[in-house]
């Protein structure tokens, strides 16, 4: 019996050394101990109690196994699962709630707030100041030079309040503002709509509050056309009155001085017709076959200054500078009309909607559609952009109306 314990031993050592398929390792080792040794069935408890200590020796070297595939000071953690957060909902945009408060003679830019286009809102030029002007039921509003005013229906100061309620035949403000931001001009006649044989219009200025006062009757309206006025200029005492069709072509226009009615200069035209604000420099588009254009810029007395290439849509407060498109829908630039330099160019995806200049300043605000925003109300949604003479460009105001 010893003997046997003792062969027991070496195999189990032996077997322990060269371990494979340890779920079979009891039978193997027994098998191995008493292979070619005639077993005596008295032996048979013996031989079971041996093999339980196999089992639990099994046991053991598994363990051991098990140990050596990890290495050691490395303790395996089975981690709780992470909870999922639920997501919240963001909270609603809200319209502009605070007022704008800058002093009355500070210009401004207004603009309907991009939550409630019900609302109007304003912005310094420097973009340091933002508020919330008025509710605006009206369909539409034409701001003055500095923002100071805005017409609709009415005229509206900065609180919203109505300084005057101008008899208007059309819907909305029809007028065009005066360089000082207390005038306005206008094209008046019995029938706005025009009627078979022409009807006389009559340039007006007014003093906001005050009675228009007629300056001369200049050009008729027919049926499926319209006049207008392309500026209105106190500093310089003159206005240019803009006789057009149905598509906006002018058929002719005339410089007009404020103070006496005189027709300082006029001309005949199948272009398009851009002033600067005081009159004194007048661009003349001509349109070419597959939509280029040509620009004619006209002095204060009427004789050429020069040629642009593209579309010359607006000019900066002292005209020396000029906004600019190649074609209807192409990418907008500023230029210095004199010598053809850029000075910025606007995103090439964005196609130019209008431009404002400065009150007494040099810089230009230029208004692009964002293609990222496409139109799904009433007004367009733009950014507008301000650039100084040297090129620099803010963008001072992104998906307004």
């Amino acid at each position: 019996m010893n003997d046997l314990r003792r062969e027991v031993n070496e195999v189990f050592a032996n077997q322990q050394a060269q371990l494979g398929d340890v779920s079979q390792t009891s039978n193997r080792m027994v098998r191995a101990a008493i292979g070619g040794r005639r077993v005596h069935r008295q032996l048979w408890p013996s031989v079971a109690g041996v093999a339980l200590v196999l089992v639990a020796a099994t046991a053991v070297g598994t363990s051991v196994v098990i140990r050596g595939l990890h290495p050691k000071a490395v303790i395996t953690h089975h981690p709780s699962p992470t909870p999922i957060a639920t997501p919240t909902a963001s909270p609603a945009p809200t319209p502009m709630s605070k007022l704008l408060n800058v002093p009355a003679s500070t210009p401004v830019i207004l603009f309907r707030d991009p939550v409630d286009v019900q609302q109007i809102d304003g912005i310094t030029w420097d973009g340091s100041t933002t508020g919330r002007v008025a509710a605006n039921p009206e369909a539409g509003f034409v701001q003055n030079p500095a923002g100071t005013l805005y017409g609709g229906t009415g005229i509206h100061d900065r609180t919203g309040a109505v300084v005057a309620s101008p008899a208007v035949n059309t819907k909305g403000f029809s007028g065009t503002w005066a360089d000082d931001g207390r005038h306005y001009c206008s094209m008046v006649s019995k029938d706005p709509l025009g009627q078979l044989g022409g009807e006389p219009t009559t340039l007006q200025v007014t003093l906001v509050g005050q009675a228009p006062r007629n300056v001369v009757q200049v050009g008729r309206v027919y049926e499926q056309t319209s006049a207008g006025v392309a500026a209105c200029s106190i500093e310089k005492d003159r206005a240019v009155a803009v006789q057009s069709t149905s598509i906006g072509t002018t058929v002719q226009f005339w410089v007009v001085q404020l103070s006496t009615g005189r027709i300082l200069w006029t001309r005949a035209s199948t272009g398009e017709i851009r002033s600067s604000r005081d009159g004194q420099y007048i661009a003349e588009i001509t349109n070419q076959a597959g939509g280029s254009a040509t620009t004619t810029i006209y002095s204060p007395t009427g004789a050429v200054l020069g040629h642009a290439a593209g579309r010359v849509e607006a000019f900066s407060w002292d005209g020396s500078l000029a906004v600019q498109m190649e074609a209807y829908g192409r990418q907008v630039s500023i230029i210095n009309w004199r010598n053809g330099t850029v000075v910025w160019k606007g995103p090439s995806d964005g196609g130019y909607v209008d431009a404002l200049p400065e009150p007494g300043g040099q810089r230009i605000a230029v208004s692009v559609l964002d293609p990222q925003h496409p139109q799904t109300g009433g007004f367009p949604p733009r950014n507008v952009y301000v650039v100084a003479p040297d090129g620099q460009a803010v963008e001072l105001l992104t998906d307004v109306m």
